[in-house]
């Protein structure tokens, strides 16, 4: 990164100069994001609850999973931009897309994983699919340090709520269908429908 566009990115976290050179992208919980020259930045807001996305970043720097980072301070962090469309924007909650990308998915998980931290964050806001039909993760602020999780009780993987979900999908559809058997055959001349999907609503954090 050239030294000038650092400048204009510090001061541009600071005291708000250069805005013009920063197209603005989004906004969550803990920042707010703009791109410049290929260049994703991200300004964290005073009352956010994590600033560490460039040092959770630079543990993941092995994964193909994740941005690479450039520069990080307290203040605003800056990687390089994933050119693409969130799975959100692409199907909203459903979760056909993160069904079709699991394996991918995992990977990312796992690199996490072996990277200390723990991806129990991961919604259809935050996995990009590229231009180029790769699945990336785009903001890892709320990732947590699995010792920490495990001291707090809330370690937990992505995974393990996802197969909990199914499961609790499959066992609903045999209860029902199993219901639905026993009316069939009963002498009661009542009818039900019974519609079964594969897409839930997935609440973004």
């Amino acid at each position: 990164m050239k030294q000038e566009l650092f400048q204009e990115i510090h001061a541009f976290s600071l005291w708000g100069e250069h805005a013009d050179h920063f197209e603005y992208l989004a906004s969550g919980k803990d920042g707010d994001v703009y791109t410049c020259n290929d260049y994703a930045i991200k300004i964290f807001k005073a009352d956010g609850k994590s600033r560490d996305d460039g040092k959770k970043l630079q543990l993941l720097e092995n994964s193909i999973y994740y941005p690479t980072v450039h520069v990080y301070t307290d203040e605003y962090m800056v990687c390089d931009l994933i050119k693409g469309e969130t799975f959100y924007n692409l199907t909203g909650h459903d979760e056909y897309l993160r069904e079709k990308y699991a394996s991918e998915i995992q990977q990312a998980v796992i690199d996490a994983h072996q990277a200390g931290l723990s991806a129990f964050d991961l919604h259809n806001h935050n996995i990009i699919l590229t231009n180029e039909g790769e699945v990336r993760i785009v903001d890892v602020g709320r990732f947590g340090n699995e010792q920490e999780m495990m001291h707090l009780g809330l370690f937990g993987s992505w995974f393990s709520s996802s197969r909990r979900r199914k499961q609790k999908r499959n066992h609903h559809h045999h209860s029902s269908s199993n219901k639905h058997h026993r009316r069939k055959h009963s002498n009661s001349h009542s009818h039900s429908r019974f519609f079964h999907s594969s897409s839930r609503s997935y609440s973004s954090s």
